[in-house]
């Protein structure tokens, strides 16, 4: 439902610091293809039902040609396993794969708050 994801060149994947409040956040930015390949895999795989109990715990921002950016939403923990996503004012969910939660365990552990270029 997301072919556009194989167009993207890079991400910026948001993990909320408080899980459901996007206001205060780490970042860790993406530019390799097989990680955004992966992730989109995921998102364009089987749909399942929805998992609205599951909380956000963030999101990430692929960046396409000219300006565009296609956002998608995750839960990485127990049985919220899910990537969602809003195409014409529906929400779908994708079930998340163990190689892509661990690529977000990983991607979290170096994530910085913005602005911090440390």
């Amino acid at each position: 439902m997301m072919p556009e994801l194989g167009y993207c060149d890079s991400a910026a994947v948001l993990f909320y610091n408080s899980p459901g409040n996007p206001r205060y956040y780490t970042v860790s930015k993406v530019y390799d293809i097989s990680i955004l390949s992966t992730f989109g895999k995921d998102v364009n795989g089987k749909l399942i039902n929805g998992k609205d109990n599951c909380v956000t715990q963030g999101k990430i921002y692929y960046y396409g040609k000219g300006d565009a950016v296609h956002v998608v939403y995750f839960n990485k923990s127990g049985n919220c396993m899910v990537l969602s996503f809003i195409k014409t004012a529906e929400k779908y969910f994708a079930g998340m794969s163990k190689t892509t939660q661990t690529i977000l365990d990983d991607l979290q552990k170096t994530a910085r708050e913005p602005g911090d270029e440390n």
